[in-house]
């Protein structure tokens, strides 16, 4: 319960991080804390016509202009790994990455980052926009979004788990507590799990994804390089790498650089890990990555860059981090002034 003399935390860590925006303020912290480089990883982008949520167009506007106003070094995300392999002095540098592939890349950020001269890497799973397949967790929502039914079981594995589904509230959760119980099993039993309860919710998957889980096209990919966006290899279908034997790990890698290299023609030479958790990717992916002769690969926890860090280690140019894209400016110049990393290292050692 809150009283009126209470602050909520979210609000007032908004209140805390409002100086950020302040000229100069987060340029300050982040000599202070020796950051370099960052890398932003975003997902989807808002398209309300085809039902899809993600980030606010207008608001990734507001950020890119308040970057170039204060003179961030935007870079490509294969300019950057250069620089930081060859131990260019590097000063508040930024990279821009998407995952996944899906139509809103091309519809919705590639034009804004155009218009912001701002390059930006996709990483695409090669299959999906081969229209092979569809992701996982879009087929998950799919099915509780069209089942007819009060209750669905689901079974991950050994493990089974019942839904009641009384409300769109509770459609959501349970296809995000699904969603997360797939993304931390085996292949095999994810695959079997979306199967099973297609038809535990009398619910057919189409062969190819519906309009708002659609990709992007080969055509529009080749298209999008001539305007300023560059395109990475990230698997083949979207597994959880770490879940998978040897020889479906080694293809998964190998056949999504071959098979981008194939379509476009200036792949980036940077791996992209699904998921990229720790534990989803380890010492085997990260030598896959190397003997293909890529630049190296990017994970998916948090953490800013600095030159020698960086070619001092033989591993971190194999999981280099980046951060979860956030749509508050506040939240972003946090990232690049080093301040949530700070933060982060603080809690730990108090934990």
């Amino acid at each position: 319960m809150t009283g009126r003399g209470q602050s909520h935390p979210s609000f007032l860590k908004s209140v805390l991080l409002k100086p950020l925006v302040v000229p100069g303020v987060a340029e300050v912290l982040a000599a202070l804390t020796d950051v370099q480089a960052s890398i932003f990883m975003c997902h989807r982008f808002s398209m309300p016509e085809l039902g899809v949520s993600g980030h606010d167009p207008a608001t990734l506007r507001r950020n890119l202009a308040h970057l170039k106003k204060q003179h961030y070094d935007l870079l490509s995300l294969q300019e950057l790994f250069r620089k930081l392999r060859e131990g260019v002095p590097l000063k508040r540098a930024i990279a821009f990455t998407i995952d996944d592939g899906y139509i809103d890349h091309a519809k919705i950020a590639a034009p804004i980052f155009e218009e912001f001269d701002c390059p930006v890497t996709t990483f695409v799973a090669t299959g999906f926009l081969d229209g092979k397949s569809w992701y996982w967790w879009d087929k998950l929502e799919y099915i509780f979004q069209g089942t007819k039914r009060n209750e669905l079981r689901a079974r991950v594995g050994d493990r089974e788990v019942s839904y009641e589904l009384d409300s769109a509230d509770a459609r959501s959760t349970a296809c995000q507590d699904l969603s997360m119980q797939c993304q931390d099993a085996l292949e095999t039993d994810r695959l079997a799990c979306i199967r099973d309860l297609s038809h535990e919710a009398d619910v057919e998957l189409p062969t190819t994804p519906p309009a708002r889980f659609a990709p992007l096209s080969w055509a529009a990919a080749r298209n999008l390089e001539k305007r300023g966006m560059t395109f990475g290899p990230h698997t083949v279908t979207h597994p959880v790498l770490s879940s998978m034997p040897d020889e479906q790990a080694e293809f998964e890698i190998t056949e999504s650089w071959r098979r981008l290299s194939a379509e476009v023609s200036q792949p980036v030479p940077v791996f992209c890990y699904p998921s990229g958790r720790d534990r989803d990717f380890g010492g085997r992916e990260m030598a896959i990555v190397r003997r293909l002769g890529l630049l190296g690969a990017v994970a998916g926890q948090p953490g800013e860059l600095r030159s020698a860090e960086f070619r001092e280690s033989s591993m971190l140019p194999y999981r280099v981090p980046r951060f979860g894209y956030p749509d508050s400016l506040s939240h972003l110049l946090q990232c690049v002034s080093g301040l949530e990393t700070m933060k982060s290292r603080i809690r730990g050692t108090s934990a």
